[in-house]
Parts: structure tokens; C-alpha cells; sequence
């Protein structure tokens, strides 16, 4: 298990996140690296798995998509081979994002891995989400600058953008165990010194047009009932092609009802949760059945998340419009799929949910439903039983 030591998760919230880059030194300590680069190309040649090698030689930068059925041609010059989503497929991969957890799970993206030649970068750029950047083996130098009031993007390859070069507010040669922390918006470049690997633990952040997108194509697809424009105190109006501040104003609010009702709030949720679709693959191919998971819940049984699930919930629950739940049910999802259990089983539900790994006794006395509930959980793929 990962866990940052000599480290204050309240000072960093307060004086970091979001606000300015820092370099945590040794907050990994004896780091050993979860997998190597041939678990990388591994991966790499699997068709469900997004990758890419990005190398750049005599002055030019080449951006090749996976999957790879061989590198040879393709690892030329100083290059990388980058894997996005690794944390799903990777147990090991995994357990480092939880070191992570200070920060809610729906704000988590995924664990994108590196593997570098020496020399070996992909030029400035500029991220629009936070990301803390592990050392694995090897070393690298990063450079971060300040935070522009604008900058200048443009293409070197049409797959690969990149900004003017900088002054570094941080330059910093990072080895194994190193973190590097940089928040949306500020400029960064690193290159490899010698053969190394990097995790990049990323966040998701939706914008108003995205969550948006959610709501409407809720509508649409559940065919919600909407309320429709009304105006019963209308005045003569003079000037009949003049949209007034009072109508726009009307409009406006017409907007916001809907998109701050209640029933909003597990549709938002339920995207929140969405994170990987290998997730869906999960499901065992010989299910457990609620008779003997309850014999074994009856014994005390470790139970901990599959790799890559992080489970969401609201933490404030009511009853909504369309009654999709009701007040005694707590409902959480995991990759978009929708769950639920007693509100009076909350208790026991949340701490399955919040940790990687529980102890479920038998004197917690769960419901059969709750029972019924877990084996799904587990025979999804979700959940695993720990062989102890």
C-alpha cells in the first residue's frame, strides 16, 4: 500500500491545490515501481487500451497511436510510450492512487504511466486539470512556469500541442519517490535524464458545456417532464422586437429551477461515477451466489475494490421527482451503473465504499437484500474477496 509520509494534505489544500505547483520530496519513500516497461508495451498492444509513442528526432516530433504489434520502427530517437487508464488493468497500478484519496473519487480521472528514453519529453505544454506527477524509477528534470495571463499554443504534429517556452519558477530534478504537483493552467516540460517511469495521477474537472450535455441528454433520453415558460404578469410592451431584462431574466430562472431541483443531483452523480469502460468487462465468469457469500460473511470476510473502482455517492440524499429512489434507500453508484440499500445500512454501505478494503464481521448483521447487494457488487467485478 502507498501512502505519502512527512505530509500535511491540509497545508497542501490550503496554500496548493489549485493554486501554485510545489515538488514533494521523498513523500514515497523505498517507492518501488508497480510494474516495468515491459507491463507497459504489454498494454500497449491491447486494442481497448488507449496509447501512444511520441519521439522526437532531428528537430521532429512524431505522435504514433497504439495499439503496437511491435516498437521497433516507432522508437526512434528520444522517445516515449505513454498508457492512459492503468489503474484499471493493474492492481498494483491502482493502490497508488489511493494514496491520492485526500481528494474525492469523482474528481479522479486515471493514472496515465510513462516509460522515457533518455532525453526524452513532449515539449512545453499547458494541462487544464491538476495532476500529481510520481517518480518511478530513473530520473527526470521538470521545469514549471508561472501561470500566463495568455499564451501561444500551436502543433509541432497535429496530435501533440504545445506552448512558448518559459521561465521556470521550479526546476527540479526529480528521482524515485519524488512527487510533483502542477493545478491547471501552468506551463511545465520535462525530460528524462536517463531510462525512468512516471505516473501521472490525474483529475477530471467538467465545464458548464459538459454538465450541461449531462442534464439534456437526461431529457431526452428519460423523457423528462419540464416546465414551460410562463409570464402572467406580462405589461404592454412598446417595442415588440425587444427581448426586455425582465423576460431574460424569467428565462433565466426558468433554467435555474430545473437545474437546481433535486432530481438533478443523482443524475449528476451517476455521470461523476463513469470512469473507465474495461470496468464493464469486470464480470466473473463463475458468479459467487448470496448463500455462500453470507456463509462466508458469517466467518468475517476481507473485501476490498477492484482495481480502478471508485465508487461515488451524495452525501445528502432526498427523495426525487421521479422517484428513482426513495427516502429509506442510500443509493451510490459505480461506473455509472446504479446501486442501492437501506438508508439503514448506510453505515456499513459507505465504509464498503470509502476504503479500499473492508472487514465485513458477522455481529454487523447485514439484511439478505444487503447480502444480495454485495454478490452483485462481487460478481460484476467490482468488489473482490480477499484470500487470506
Amino acid at each position: 500500500m502507498y501512502q505519502l509520509s512527512a505530509f500535511s494534505t491540509q497545508t497542501f489544500l490550503s496554500e496548493n491545490w489549485q493554486r501554485q505547483p510545489c515538488v514533494l520530496t521523498n513523500v514515497l519513500s523505498d517507492f518501488d515501481d508497480p510494474l516495468d516497461e515491459h507491463d507497459l508495451a504489454g498494454l500497449a498492444q491491447e486494442a481497448e487500451i488507449d496509447s501512444r509513442i511520441i519521439s522526437h528526432i532531428n528537430d521532429t516530433w512524431t505522435v504514433t497511436e497504439g495499439p503496437f504489434t511491435e516498437f521497433t520502427d516507432v522508437c526512434q530517437g528520444a522517445w516515449t510510450l505513454m498508457v492512459q487508464g492503468v489503474d484499471a488493468h493493474i492492481e498494483e497500478a491502482a493502490l497508488l492512487m489511493n494514496a491520492f484519496n485526500f481528494i474525492p473519487h469523482w474528481r479522479m480521472d486515471d493514472l496515465l504511466v510513462s516509460f522515457s528514453q533518455p532525453g526524452a519529453g513532449v515539449g512545453a505544454h499547458i494541462d487544464q486539470y491538476d495532476v500529481f506527477i510520481v517518480q518511478g524509477k530513473g530520473q527526470r528534470r521538470w521545469q514549471v512556469g508561472a501561470k500566463p495571463i495568455q499564451s501561444k499554443r500551436f502543433y509541432p504534429h497535429p496530435k501533440l500541442q504545445q506552448t512558448d517556452e518559459f521561465e521556470p519558477i521550479i526546476d527540479v530534478l526529480l528521482n524515485p519517490g519524488d512527487v510533483l504537483y502542477i493545478p491547471p493552467g501552468f506551463p511545465h516540460k520535462g525530460e528524462s535524464i536517463s531510462e525512468c517511469l512516471n505516473y501521472s495521477i490525474g483529475f477530471r474537472a467538467p465545464d458548464q458545456s459538459e454538465l450541461l450535455q449531462v442534464i439534456a441528454d437526461d431529457i431526452l433520453e428519460n423523457d423528462k417532464t419540464t416546465q414551460r415558460f410562463s409570464d402572467t404578469n406580462r405589461q404592454i410592451s412598446d417595442s415588440p422586437a425587444a427581448l426586455t431584462n425582465t423576460d431574460m431574466l424569467l428565462l433565466k430562472q426558468l433554467l435555474q429551477q430545473y437545474v437546481t431541483s433535486p432530481q438533478i443531483d443523482q443524475v449528476l452523480t451517476q455521470y461523476l461515477s463513469k470512469q473507465n469502460d474495461a470496468l464493464d468487462n469486470y464480470e466473473l465468469d463463475t458468479p459467487v451466489s448470496s448463500a455462500e457469500l453470507l456463509e462466508l460473511v458469517s466467518q468475517g470476510v476481507t473485501i476490498e475494490h477492484a482495481c480502478g473502482v471508485r465508487p461515488v455517492y451524495l452525501d445528502e440524499q432526498n427523495a426525487d421527482d421521479d422517484c428513482q429512489h426513495a427516502d429509506d434507500m442510500f443509493v451510490f453508484f459505480i461506473n455509472g451503473q446504479r446501486f442501492a440499500t437501506s438508508v439503514d445500512e448506510r453505515p456499513i454501505t459507505s465504509r464498503l465504499l470509502d476504503n479500499f478494503q473492508s472487514v465485513i464481521q458477522c455481529d454487523e448483521a447485514p439484511s439478505a437484500s444487503w447480502i444480495d447487494m454485495l454478490c452483485e457488487l462481487i460478481n460484476r467485478g467490482y468488489i473482490e474477496i480477499v484470500d487470506e
